[in-house]
């Protein structure tokens, strides 16, 4: 009668009003067949009707009609839109049929919209931007009845209490002052949730300890750690397939659209499950529930982590897609491993390798930190025999992201803390502390070369070395002698370079380690070049090159493109330097390697720059300096800045010129890198003869820390000496 009048003139109407329910729904029907408008039913299950859903129910008869109403519609103009918590199979022959779509939440712009919304509305905006309220809403993801309880928490705790009630199951968190559905999470979980059969409730609280989503194709192995629980003993694991069908019927699970054999669960079904478990009779069921987890979850994670080191890019990708999906239900199973003080290592592996192949190394170095916070508060006697291996690996992977955060003296702590805390350990015996020393021993040497105190890092190698001989471990040895050549290579010592890299060369070739191999060829091509030995320093790329691609090697194929880019480059064969470069550019952006692309860039704008082309040079190297800028890489930032300079000099830009050249100049002064410090003068002295601008050797001043008249007599000292060219430098990065 509603859609009638709607419908209809009023003297239609007043015709229809008479007629029968059977007639009624006929001319009604052929009226909406015939030009196009959209009816919506929402809310069908309560039509068949439950111990939460509307009383009055409709009766089969009704029932029928309305299906046969809707069938009529069908091929029609309008378009029926039907809404439902569940499947409603009953409706579906002859109206919409397979035609189901499964609303998700909101997606991620539209859900952040409505967040800051939700936040406004509790003078909470502060909250925004924490990295706990970011996990909080990636959880709910996008649900907006979710949302709208969860985040109303926020106006009497912090992000990360409402986070820890959330992953709890805490009540507390719903409204629980409502009887209505679509105010109460708990409810509106609960409405579904008691529509299965006791059978699926009793399986599905397996699902607990998950978040967003569920492998289907690891039900099996998740099984095997389910039956090793007495307590579980009795649930129909057999029947998996049709209960978590029975859920998807009724909205509680979804199969992601895009990643075969994974289900996304509803954000707040887990929650829901956990605030069961909670309950005290259930504390057995819990615990079995979380070990099955957390042992399913080990294996997983030994799965995962060897993916991160593949040399094949599918093969990373899957690992990386992988870690992606599941990391909550690794983060979870972590700290359950945590709280019941048991062996961590396969499950913080993969959380770190992903932290570090994301470069998202500040997530990482936060997690490790936090991790390595619950070991600390371990008794004594557990941090010995493999918890106290664990303990040292921690401290080694937070030192790392701190190494590459440039957090030197940081990185350098931790490592010399896990050193001393291995050095201390009572369960090993003196032969195997020593062997477990030598990478430390090793990173500490990385740490030092990297803020150039060549003495210290020649210390540790040499100290690594020894042990790495005495144990006769060749693998190692080799990459040490490799070390040791870089530093005497960056100190331009270069027959010194030049022997370590022939030592670690020969161990290579006598145990057939062919891409180590392929890696020092590399480096002692790099040398050659920087003797201007071209024709030496292209065979050597060229025998690297032939081995990366023998072992398919794509990934090193990159570096190895680029350095015959630098030696086409130097014999001033533009194009064929250019196709190096793009090829080494196509496999980093292929990998994902955003921090390696800056190099390549910069190697580009060079190219460009040579033949005149300022525009392309100039967008070549911003690229490369947006890059070293976002991984604060400040020290690559400085031939940036410098080659900026020169393009900025080449067309008159004075003002630009001299920004960008006092910037290279700041930053190679904080590194006390003697030889890029006369170059970078040199090319300031230039600018000032050229520009005649009387204020920069006060600038230049204020930069080295000497007075005005001091830089002054420095930049003159520099013009007399022999003229050359700036451009016979390339950066080789």
């Amino acid at each position: 009668d509603e859609i009638a009048k709607k419908m209809m003139k009023p003297i239609e109407y007043a015709a229809f009003q008479p007629m029968s329910l059977d007639a009624q729904q006929k001319m009604l029907a052929e009226r909406l067949r015939a030009r196009r408008h959209l009816v919506i039913l929402d809310n069908l299950e309560s039509i068949t009707g439950s111990h939460l859903a509307i009383k009055n129910i409709l009766p089969e008869e009704e029932r029928e009609a309305l299906r046969g109403f809707l069938r009529d519609l069908a091929d029609g103009r309008t378009i029926a839109l039907l809404g439902s918590r569940g499947g409603e199979q009953w409706l579906s022959r002859e109206t919409f049929e397979e035609n189901v779509y499964d609303v998700p939440g909101l997606d991620a712009e539209a859900a952040s919209a409505m967040a800051e919304k939700i936040l406004e509305r509790f003078d909470v905006k502060a909250y925004r931007k924490e990295a706990d309220f970011e996990k909080l809403l990636k959880l709910l993801d996008g649900y907006p009845l979710a949302m709208e309880v969860v985040f109303a928490n926020l106006k009497r705790q912090k992000p990360d209490e409402v986070l820890a009630a959330l992953q709890a199951g805490d009540v507390a968190l719903d409204r629980g002052d409502t009887e209505k559905k679509t105010e109460s999470i708990l409810r509106c979980i609960d409405y579904s949730h008691s529509n299965l059969s006791p059978e699926a409730q009793g399986l599905l609280t397996c699902l607990a300890p998950f978040s967003l989503v569920f492998n289907t194709q690891w039900i099996k192995q998740y099984t095997e750690q389910l039956r090793q629980q007495p307590a579980l003993a009795h649930l129909p694991f057999d029947r998996w397939g049709e209960v978590l069908q029975e859920a998807a019927n009724w909205g509680l699970v979804n199969s992601d659209p895009e990643i075969p054999g994974y289900l996304r669960l509803q954000p707040i079904f887990p929650y829901f499950l956990r605030a069961q478990l909670n309950a005290p009779e259930q504390k057995e069921i819990r615990q079995a529930v979380e070990t099955a987890f957390r042992q399913h979850y080990d294996e997983v994670g030994k799965a995962i982590a060897p993916l991160f080191e593949s040399k094949e890019a599918k093969e990373k990708q899957i690992g990386f897609v992988l870690a992606s999906l599941e990391y909550e239900n690794l983060a979870t199973a972590l700290d359950l491993a945590l709280e019941a003080q048991v062996s961590i290592v396969d499950l913080y592996q993969p959380l770190f390798s992903y932290a570090k192949a994301a470069k998202d190394h500040r997530r990482g170095l936060e997690m490790g930190e936090a991790v390595f916070a619950r070991l600390e508060s371990y008794p004594v006697d557990k941090l010995s025999g493999q918890l106290g291996a664990e303990f040292v690996t921690i401290l080694d992977r937070i030192a790392l992201l701190q190494f590459y955060l440039n957090q030197d003296s940081q990185a350098e702590a931790s490592y010399q803390k896990a050193l001393s805390t291995l050095l201390g350990n009572q369960s090993y015996d003196a032969n195997q502390i020593r062997k477990m020393s030598a990478p430390i021993y090793y990173q500490l040497g990385l740490v030092a070369q990297k803020q150039r105190q060549w003495q210290q890092a020649e210390s540790y190698y040499q100290q690594a070395l020894q042990i790495f001989i005495e144990i006769n471990d060749h693998y190692s040895q080799a990459s040490t002698y490799h070390s040791l050549g870089m530093i005497a290579q960056e100190q331009r010592h270069w027959q010194q370079a030049e022997s370590y890299y022939q030592q670690a060369l020969q161990i290579e070739i006598d145990f057939n380690h062919r891409l180590l191999q392929a890696n020092t060829y590399d480096q002692l091509g790099i040398l050659a070049q920087e003797q201007q030995h071209l024709q030496q320093a292209e065979d050597y790329y060229q025998q690297a090159l032939q081995i990366y691609v023998e072992f398919n090697d794509r990934y090193e194929q990159a570096g190895t493109y680029h350095n015959l880019g630098l030696v086409a480059q130097e014999q001033r064969q533009w194009q064929q330097a250019e196709r190096y470069y793009q090829q080494a550019l196509q496999i980093k952006i292929e990998f994902n390697n955003r921090h390696y692309q800056a190099s390549t860039y910069h190697q580009l704008g060079l190219v460009a720059q040579k033949q005149r082309h300022w525009q392309q040079a100039e967008s070549y190297y911003q690229q490369a300096l947006q890059i070293k800028i976002e991984f604060n890489d400040r020290y690559e930032q400085a031939s940036t800045y410098h080659q900026l300079g020169i393009v900025a000099q080449e067309q008159r830009q004075w003002q630009h010129t001299r920004d960008y050249f006092l910037k290279s100049l700041a930053i190679v002064v904080e590194f006390n890198d003697e030889y890029r410090i006369a170059f970078v003068l040199k090319q300031l002295a230039r600018l000032w003869q050229e520009s005649g601008d009387a204020s920069l050797p006060a600038a230049v001043a204020g930069v080295l820390n000497i007075s005005p008249e001091k830089a002054e007599e420095l930049m003159r000292g520099v013009l007399n000496q022999a003229d050359e060219s700036s451009e016979e430098e390339t950066d080789s990065e």
